[in-house]
C-alpha cells in the first residue's frame, strides 16, 4: 500500500492497482473501507498496461487492528485474512508482561489464532521465569521459546505454519520479527 496505490497479485502477474474514486470518497469517513494487507480484491485490468483498478474488497475473515493514534474510536487495520498471528516479544530485560497482554487482546479480537513467541532466549538469564510469566499472561495460548540468532526452537515455530496459511508477526521494534522471518 502506498497512498491509494497497491501491489496486487493475480494468477498471472504482479500489478500496480489503484482504488476507485468511490473508495477514496468513502475513506474520508471510514479508513477501514480501503484495501489492507491480506485483502482479496476484485480488480478491473487497464487495457494494454500492467495496471488495474480495485473495484471491491471481498469479505474479510479476520483482521488485526488497533486504535489510530490521536483518535478516540478510529480503527487502523494492520492486516486481514490471517490464520495465525505471532506475538513476538524478547526474553531479554525489555520483556513486558503488560505489553504482551495488550497484544494478546488485539490478537484475540482479530479472529486469528495467536501464538506467543519469546525470542532472544540466548539473552535471558532466567528462561524458566520468563516462560512462566509469558504463560501466565497468555493463558491457553501456546508460548514458544526461540532464538532467531541460533535457530533454537525455530523448527517448532515452522511446524505451526501450514502451507497456504497467512501468518503475521507483530511486536515492538527490536524484538526480532524480521530475524525470525528470515530464519524461517
Amino acid at each position: 500500500e502506498d497512498k491509494h496505490f497497491y501491489r496486487v497479485w493475480t494468477a498471472e502477474a504482479e500489478l500496480t492497482a489503484q482504488v476507485t474514486g468511490k473508495f477514496i470518497h468513502e475513506s474520508r469517513r471510514d479508513h477501514s473501507v480501503l484495501p489492507k494487507v491480506g485483502d482479496w480484491v476484485a480488480i478491473k485490468l487497464v487495457p494494454n498496461e500492467e495496471k488495474a483498478m480495485i473495484q471491491a474488497i471481498l469479505p474479510r475473515r479476520t483482521r488485526i487492528s488497533r486504535k489510530m493514534t490521536g483518535r478516540d474510536a478510529a480503527e487502523q487495520i494492520l492486516a486481514t485474512n490471517i490464520e495465525t498471528v505471532c506475538l513476538v516479544t524478547a526474553a531479554d530485560p525489555s520483556f513486558n508482561a503488560a505489553r504482551l497482554e495488550r497484544m494478546l487482546v488485539m490478537a484475540h479480537d482479530s479472529g486469528a489464532r495467536p501464538v506467543v513467541i519469546l525470542n532472544k532466549i540466548d539473552l535471558c538469564d532466567d528462561l524458566d521465569a520468563k516462560l512462566a510469566e509469558a504463560a501466565r499472561v497468555a493463558g491457553d495460548v501456546l508460548v514458544l521459546a526461540v532464538c532467531a540468532l541460533t535457530g533454537r526452537g525455530v523448527k517448532k515455530l515452522a511446524a505451526l505454519i501450514q502451507s497456504g496459511d497467512t501468518v503475521v508477526f507483530i511486536g515492538t521494534s527490536g524484538v526480532g520479527k524480521s530475524s525470525l522471518i528470515n530464519r524461517l
